[in-house]
């Protein structure tokens, strides 16, 4: 995919995801002059730019750029983050489908509560996503894999969340 082909995707995917986010009413930020969420304040979680479930986004875009070049090894860069934009814009669109926060299983009444992600949170998400992509690309297996378990560990203990906790949250709601 050529750098032209691959930069009108991702403007493409951008445009969509913006577009779903007007229909569902989500507001740009938090309104609060933040960029970054701490544990501290966890209800500016998927508010603000940055929070610390970016982490999670960056490893995806590693892994799956690994998987893509795995599958696709002579894809250039540019198809890889492409693909690796598209994929972030799909999730992105079903996790902040109205069925899809149910699934989290938060209390509404818990701070942590997931209400669905602001624009600018689900494009700095995408944005993260696409970075995973580029730094891993050039880094060993192991390298990305053992980048992959200390997120996911300092994740879990740093904010009582991450892959395997949301995970096991969505898999226990279901019926």
């Amino acid at each position: 995919m050529s750098r032209r082909v691959a930069v009108i995707v991702i403007v493409a995917a951008t445009l969509l995801k913006l577009a779903f986010f007007a229909v569902l009413d989500r507001p740009w930020g938090c309104g609060c002059g933040q960029i970054w969420a701490l544990p501290d304040n966890p209800s500016l979680n998927s508010r603000v730019m940055l929070d610390p479930y970016t982490l999670m986004h960056l490893v995806t875009g590693a892994l799956l750029v690994l998987l893509l070049v795995r599958l696709r090894p002579r894809w250039n860069l540019w198809a890889l983050v492409a693909t690796v934009v598209i994929s972030s814009t799909v999730w992105e669109l079903v996790e902040n489908l109205p069925a899809s926060i149910q699934l989290f299983n938060y209390d509404p009444g818990d701070p942590l509560a997931y209400r669905g992600d602001s624009r600018l949170n689900a494009l700095a998400d995408t944005a993260a996503a696409a970075l995973g992509a580029v730094l891993a690309r050039p880094m060993p297996l192991w390298l990305v894999l053992l980048a992959v378990a200390v997120i996911e560990l300092g994740l879990s203990l740093w904010i009582g969340d991450g892959f395997i906790i949301a995970t096991l949250r969505a898999v226990l709601a279901l019926p």
